[in-house]
């Protein structure tokens, strides 16, 4: 396998990815400070003169605040789609050589590499999931959705190995005592966040080629490792996937 697709850390806090291709480095998302950032890569033993690029789901703090040191770096590719790019620039002072892409399609990072961008239903300017493919294996990342679309069912249908979210427990939301009610009206609403029970239902009644899939972005006082792993070991055991669920305490 010469694609690989790893969490560095994913919550409300702070949210990146490591694609592997090849011999090649690339972060999803820069959520965590630079230096966190590069606390994180050391456990692949990689440094920032190792990446090759940065994908940006979409414009929110918890996915972009290492980038203005990232920016920093020449060597660096940022891939946005002109949205997230524009709302990035409106707030933060950035530099970096951008390619910008136009989501629901297509484009080449290598001859071995190509990468689609698929809407996600979130409040933001205009928020993507990526669907990796090389010729024998493809990866997909998808958080921050607060409902599943056609859009994100063909992508993740095509993927072995997918970053998905579970992010919190409906019922611990509504009764959580110190939220503000609108905060929890968007958290549950169609471009908040996805919930367990509507990321256990997809992968339950879809049953995709799916050989690993991780849980992402987890709410840290709305849901736990524990309720998660409970509620879906189960179903990994009886697909046949293997199951990681990223810790949002870590």
């Amino acid at each position: 396998m010469t694609l690989t697709l790893k969490v560095l850390g994913s919550s409300s806090s702070g949210n990146c990815g490591l694609l592997i291709h090849q011999d090649k480095y690339y972060l999803i998302d820069a959520g965590f400070s630079s230096r966190r950032i590069l606390q994180l890569l050391k456990t692949y033993r990689i440094t920032l003169s190792n990446l090759s690029g940065v994908f940006i789901t979409h414009e929110h703090q918890d996915h972009i605040v290492g980038l203005k040191i990232l920016t920093k770096q020449p060597h660096l590719n940022f891939y946005a789609n002109f949205a997230t790019f524009s709302a990035i620039k409106k707030k933060h002072d950035i530099k970096g050589l951008w390619k910008i892409f136009k989501t629901g399609q297509f484009f080449d990072i290598d001859p071995s590499l190509s990468v689609k961008t698929f809407p996600v239903p979130h409040d933001a300017a205009e928020p993507v999931g990526f669907l990796f493919k090389t010729c024998n294996y493809n990866c997909a990342w998808a958080t921050d959705l607060g409902h599943i679309t056609q859009d994100i069912y063909q992508s993740i249908m095509e993927a072995q190995d997918i970053v998905f979210e579970a992010n919190h427990d409906e019922v611990l939301v509504r009764n959580h005592p110190t939220r503000p009610s609108y905060i929890k009206e968007r958290i549950l609403g169609p471009l908040g966040h996805l919930s367990n029970k509507a990321a256990f239902d997809f992968i339950k009644n879809n049953r995709g080629p799916w050989k690993n899939i991780c849980l992402a972005h987890l709410s840290k006082d709305c849901n736990s490792c524990e309720i998660v792993k409970q509620l879906f070991q189960p179903l990994a055991n009886a697909y046949g996937f293997k199951l990681t669920i990223v810790d949002p305490t870590a």
